[in-house]
């Protein structure tokens, strides 16, 4: 099945002015702050969560995929080693809490964000420190929950394809966020 998964993390909607209707919504991808403009771009994008919605026009999509905010991650090995090599994940939240079960909540004490399982722990609190998703997939091989309960260490392609199909889940909870490759972008601007 082809996963439609946003890119970029959300800045909010641009209001020109106090009281005003906003103009577009903003997302941040890589050091670049492209806009969605209108509802109906703004929920597609929002709506790219793994399986295509049924409600989704598929010229919006098309349009959001040829701009880089919506990968389009074919059932193919070489579709997901393609999507891994251009794509990583940046977490989201602060601090943790452990729960009874063994996983997290991941928030502040004050206001809990979301309950992580420690297998999605991993993914939030390691993936990010590895320049690709391709790279967090070797680097968490053998190194973490998501290799537990086999008697031999997964390959990186194993843990490459439970991160492709837990990604879906931890974006909707608002985690993490896919971004563009650290070496994939350039330099800041003043």
């Amino acid at each position: 099945m082809t996963l439609l998964l946003r890119v970029g993390h959300a800045l909010g909607p641009f209001h020109p002015a106090p009281g005003e209707f906003a103009r577009h919504h903003v997302v941040r991808v890589g050091w670049e702050t492209p806009k969605l403009v209108g509802e109906v771009e703004r929920s597609a994008w929002e709506r790219a969560l793994g399986r295509p919605d049924p409600g989704t026009d598929p010229a919006v999509l098309d349009a959001l995929v040829a701009r880089g905010l919506v990968a389009r991650v074919a059932d193919s090995r070489e579709a997901r080693l393609a999507f891994a090599r251009t794509h990583r994940v940046q977490p989201l939240g602060a601090g943790t809490l452990p729960t009874d079960d063994g996983g997290r909540v991941l928030g502040t004490w004050s206001r809990p964000g979301a309950d992580a399982d420690p297998e999605a722990f991993d993914i939030w609190a390691w993936a990010h420190l590895f320049p690709t998703l391709e790279a967090a997939a070797a680097g968490l091989a053998g190194a973490s929950s998501i290799a537990a309960g086999g008697p031999q260490p997964p390959t990186g392609d194993a843990v490459l394809d439970r991160l492709l199909e837990r990604l879906p889940e931890l974006m909707a909870a608002e985690l993490l966020y896919l971004d563009l490759p650290r070496d994939a972008v350039d330099e800041p601007r003043p």
